[in-house]
């Protein structure tokens, strides 16, 4: 498999719709396989920038469906804005691969923000755990 530039990660994932009220703004996108391999997650710079995340590192609490909560570190990496720290075990934990499609929303944005990880497929995961 053809290992994608910088460039065409970016756009990946600027292309995602960003929605939401005013009150939990929200995007969409897919698991993109720069996800497992530099165990990092982008967050749109639209997204980011609308919410004042930008000049910005700190700790944030990332919900799952099953409101399990995972810390994590959100910051600059380069040119990108994302989850530094954390993703991976948060991935792990709920059995994501390339190509799950997610919801971000973030539920507050205080000192500590709060987003909500909306996945169609991490249910499953919680499902097998209860068994």
């Amino acid at each position: 498999m053809k290992k994608p530039s910088n460039m065409s990660l970016l756009n990946a994932q600027v292309v995602t719709s960003t929605s939401g009220d005013d009150h939990h703004p929200s995007f969409s996108s897919t698991v993109k396989p720069y996800c497992f391999t530099r165990a990092f997650l982008h967050l749109p710079l639209d997204f980011v920038k609308s919410n004042g995340l930008m000049n910005r590192k700190c700790e944030m609490v990332l919900k799952d469906e099953a409101q399990r909560c995972w810390s994590v570190w959100i910051g600059r990496a380069g040119r990108h804005f994302g989850i530094l720290r954390g993703w991976t075990k948060f991935r792990a934990e709920n059995g994501l691969r390339v190509g799950d499609a997610y919801k971000f929303e973030l539920i507050k944005n205080g000192e500590m923000p709060i987003a909500q990880f909306h996945c169609k497929y991490s249910g499953k995961v919680v499902k097998s755990e209860e068994q």
